[in-house]
This record gives C-alpha cells, sequence and structure tokens, in this order.
C-alpha cells in the first residue's frame, strides 16, 4: 500500500502542474499561444514510441478592440483584430521527428490562408505565417483581400498543427520560440507596432509536454482525475 501510494504520489507531481495549465489562457488584453493535445485539448501528450501524433498551435486574439480609417474606409485594429502573425513551434529532434503540418482548413477561420515552413523541420523548428486574406482561401495565388474586406484573426482555436514521431525515450517540451531566437509576433491594420512579448502584447504562451514514460496510474490520473475534475476511475485503484 505504502509503495502504491508513493507512485500516486510521484504520478501526482509529473501530471499536475501541466495538467492545470491545460487552456488555461484566459481572455485579456493581450494574445495568448498554446500547444493543445487535440485528443483532450490538454497540454500533455502521452506518446508511444515509433507512433505518431498531432500537437495544435492555439491562439487566442486579445481584447483590445480599436479602428483606424483608411483610404477604403474603417477597419478594425487591436490585439482582438489580428491581420498578420509569425509563429513558430520547436521540439527536439534527437528525442522526436516531424512527419507533417497543416494550416486549419475551416474556411471560416482566417487562419486557413496561413502558410506551414517546414524547411527547417530537421533542426527541430516549423514555422507559419499568415499574411492576410487570399481572394480564394488556401490558394495563394488568387491574389490578398484589401484591408477593408480581409478576414482577420479574430476568434480562439488552432491556427496550425504538426504531426511529430517519437525517436526516442523519455520526456521533452513542443515550444514557441521567441525573440531574439524567432520574431514570435502578431499585427493589426492599425498601427506599424507588432504585437510582442517586449510590446507586452502577448500573455500567455504555454508549452507542450511530451512523454514517453506513461505508467497506468498515470494514465488515470491524466486521463481522469484532474482533466475532467471527477473520481471515477480512482475506483479502480485498490490498496
Amino acid at each position: 500500500m505504502r509503495n502504491q501510494h508513493l507512485i500516486l504520489t510521484l504520478a501526482l507531481a509529473a501530471f499536475v502542474p501541466a495538467a492545470l495549465t491545460a487552456q488555461t489562457t484566459t481572455p485579456g488584453p493581450g494574445i495568448d499561444v498554446e500547444i493543445v493535445n487535440p485528443v483532450d485539448g490538454g497540454n500533455n501528450f502521452c506518446a508511444q514510441l515509433g507512433s505518431p501524433f498531432w500537437a495544435a498551435v492555439w491562439v487566442r486574439p486579445g481584447d483590445q478592440n480599436t479602428t483606424c480609417s483608411l483610404g477604403c474606409g474603417s477597419v478594425g485594429g487591436g490585439t482582438a483584430a489580428i491581420a498578420t502573425a509569425a509563429v513558430a513551434v520547436e521540439f527536439d529532434p534527437a528525442k522526436l521527428a516531424f512527419a507533417a503540418a497543416e494550416t486549419n482548413p475551416d474556411p471560416s477561420f482566417a487562419a486557413v490562408d496561413g502558410l506551414v515552413a517546414s524547411g527547417t523541420a530537421a533542426a527541430g523548428r516549423i514555422g507559419w505565417s499568415l499574411a492576410g486574406d487570399w481572394l480564394v482561401n488556401g490558394d495563394p495565388s488568387s491574389g490578398l483581400a484589401g484591408p477593408c474586406t480581409q478576414q482577420l484573426l479574430d476568434s480562439h482555436g488552432w491556427v496550425f498543427r504538426v504531426q511529430l514521431q517519437p525517436i526516442s525515450g523519455g520526456s521533452s517540451l513542443i515550444g514557441l520560440p521567441r525573440q531574439p531566437d524567432f520574431a514570435l509576433s502578431f499585427a493589426d491594420h492599425c498601427g506599424t507596432a507588432a504585437f510582442t512579448i517586449s510590446s507586452s502584447d502577448l500573455d500567455e504562451l504555454v508549452p507542450g509536454f511530451v512523454t514517453t514514460s506513461c505508467s497506468s496510474l498515470a494514465d488515470i490520473l491524466f486521463a481522469d482525475g484532474f482533466e475532467t475534475g471527477t473520481p471515477a476511475r480512482w475506483s479502480s485503484i485498490k490498496d
């Protein structure tokens, strides 16, 4: 019994802090970026060697709404009306191998017109950029819509995702590089300055935690006790 309680304590220490950050980015003036496990909406990934999994980059715009006048008329601005973006994920290429990447394909979501750059995948980095709103969703050759008709990134959701495959056991992070390594930034139509960490326009950056060391007890805690807030599976743990 004592050994089992020790195992439970270790599992709790390993999983609770990360589980409590699962989609805890909250509405506010700044922009939030989070690595999300699409299976359960959390930030933890219990992966198996050789089995690919998806990790989504989830963005919540801020709540600062402004307007400005351009030649075509009045346009929306502020952290709640994102016109362009540059985001990347980074991972340990000795632990994880890149398999695939894609932009959110939902035509009602502005991020459908973002572009994934996987040329640096071997070095452990995948980039994504949103340059505007193409006249035909997903077709860069169609040209960009003007600022008065452009669809803006003004609602939360995943903007792009990467598929990774564990090639070495243990734990690692899927991170969000920022200055000076990468210019993580967003911008609107109403100003020349980008929204960055240094400008205090980004609130929360939440990485993803990947592990191949998932014991059955840890799985129980991760899958139920703290992700859903219910004790239903605790009854399966016997002294």
